[in-house]
């Protein structure tokens, strides 16, 4: 049988794990990041949907707000995708799905970002993989939990705002960028 790892946060996260569970698939539900490590160890998933996780914006300046959505919003799906990827079977499904909504009307937002930052992770888990095919795809916050869950189990249409793999010659050419981001001795920011 199929087993699915669903994390993230909110309502969706119950909706999505409902949906892979329709599908036929066992749903193994993450809603906590700093309990992944331990509810991952020594299993292996066919399929892994990462949703957005639930923020409460802090007190303080936009400077802050910022910094608190990067780094507990967007850059945890990296961490979180770091400690699920050694658990993923060869061949497996990965929906990155968006959907972080500007968690303050103070704070700037710029949803095309925010998207970027998830195709970057998408490309690096390719990579990370290569030349193995790993099929990672962004899914956008208009898809539905019944939608996820299709792709996710290897059954269903593309969904609307869907990013896949390129062509045929992806593997070798994420082992190469691999390579070069491995090799890189300095990067300043």
């Amino acid at each position: 049988m199929t087993t699915v790892l669903v994390t993230g946060g909110g309502e969706r996260l119950e909706q999505v794990a409902a949906a892979v569970k329709a599908a036929g698939a066992d749903a193994v539900v993450v809603d906590d990041p700093g309990r992944l490590g331990e509810a991952v160890n020594g299993k292996t998933f066919d399929g892994y949907v990462q949703l957005p996780v639930a923020m409460t914006p802090s007190e303080g300046s936009v400077v802050a707000k910022v910094e608190q959505f990067l780094t507990q919003g967007m850059l945890s799906r990296f961490r979180a995708a770091a400690t699920v990827l050694p658990t993923l079977a060869p061949g497996a499904n990965v929906m990155l799905v968006g959907g972080q909504t500007n968690v303050d009307v103070d704070a700037p937002d710029d949803a095309d970002a925010r998207a970027a930052m998830l195709r970057v992770l998408a490309h690096a888990l390719r990579a990370e993989r290569a030349p193995e095919r790993l099929t990672v795809r962004v899914a956008n916050s208009t898809w539905t939990p019944e939608q996820i869950a299709a792709k996710v189990t290897g059954t269903g249409p593309a969904g609307p705002g869907e990013q896949g793999p390129e062509d045929a010659a992806i593997g070798k050419a994420y082992a190469d960028w691999r390579a070069e981001v491995v090799g890189l001795a300095r990067v300043e920011f």
